[in-house]
């Protein structure tokens, strides 16, 4: 299985029963991972190298009203 995009490839070929177009594209846009990356434009060069991670946390945490 492919760990990127979680196909099979017998999936794909089809002298193993598969199919060249088994699976259409499509597009999604995720707020929470649009939020992640616009945070990690602002961390700074110093502190942005390897192992830092940026993290979504409920704003209930932080005492903040939905």
């Amino acid at each position: 299985m492919c760990p990127e995009c979680h196909t099979r490839l017998e999936e794909w070929d089809h002298e193993r029963g598969g199919d060249p177009h088994a699976y259409v594209t499509d597009t999604l846009r995720c707020p929470g991972c649009e939020l992640i990356e616009q945070e990690r434009d602002h961390v700074p060069q110093d502190r942005s190298g390897y192992g830092v991670k940026i993290q979504l946390l409920p704003r209930v945490q932080y005492g903040e009203r939905p």
